[in-house]
């Protein structure tokens, strides 16, 4: 984005509402546990001994999700306040305050061997710069090694989406119709927004089309294997339009 809010904007909008992510998502009131987790780990495929980086790695739940599969995870994330969230739990998970979009500070992960994976769970859309890490992590990984981004579904659940609920009759009583519309999609902008209702402050998001999301990673040598878009039977939005967009990219050999 070439206008907008600064990083360090965005890093004091996360630092604000760590704590409360941290709670609701111990509560079990995010998509987390449910949705999201479940849907990466399935394109992810972790399999035991697998070195993984993951990038913004919040309180840290994925990745002591990783390290139960058997993974040896090193987890990052830009927000001081997230990392000490996420030490607080313990475990055998290597922690480092690092900014996703400095590609720099990413390449010195690299160290002493390449991951076989990394992953980057729900943030995308919090970075004002994705092209730094697209060029950074395909030096991190083995050849062959695989990156996983999950993101809101910039089609449905990111720009200008709205949620409607339209209430009618007949003659079996009342029928409720549940829809999300959306009147902007193409064009990329910033704007704040709530993730969880009730948190102390908005945070930004950066809104992209499918294309954008991907050019970086294309552009750098990256390439696509597998791509979902899941529902969530639960949700009355949700249920059959996908809320989340997951993709796998590869290092070719």
């Amino acid at each position: 984005m070439s206008s907008g809010p600064t990083n360090e904007d965005v890093r004091e909008g996360w630092n604000a509402i760590a704590s409360y992510w941290d709670e609701k998502m111990a509560a079990g009131e995010t998509w987390q546990g449910e949705y999201i987790g479940p849907a990466v780990e399935d394109v992810l495929l972790p399999v035991k001994g697998d070195r993984i980086l993951e990038l913004a790695c919040g309180n840290g739940e994925f990745a002591r999700r990783l390290t139960e599969l058997g993974a040896r995870v090193v987890a990052t994330d830009f927000s001081p306040a997230m990392i000490e969230v996420a030490r607080g739990y313990g475990g055998d998970i290597d922690y480092r305050l690092v900014d996703a979009t400095d590609a720099g500070a990413l390449r010195s992960l690299g160290h002493p061997s390449p991951f076989d994976a990394i992953v980057s769970n729900m943030a995308i859309m919090d970075m004002r710069d994705i092209e730094p890490m697209a060029r950074a992590t395909i030096e991190l990984v083995r050849p062959g090694g695989r990156f996983v981004v999950s993101t809101l579904h910039p089609a449905f659940n990111s720009g200008h989406a709205m949620r409607v609920t339209e209430e009618s009759e007949d003659d079996t009583g009342v029928l409720r119709t549940h829809w999300v519309k959306t009147s902007r999609y193409h064009t990329p902008f910033a704007a704040k927004g709530v993730a969880l209702e009730g948190q102390p402050i908005s945070q930004w998001y950066f809104h992209r089309p499918i294309e954008l999301l991907l050019e970086p990673f294309l552009a750098n040598g990256w390439v696509v294997d597998a791509l979902r878009e899941p529902v969530l039977a639960s949700s009355r939005f949700f249920s059959d339009v996908p809320g989340i967009l997951v993709v796998r990219f590869r290092r070719p050999r």
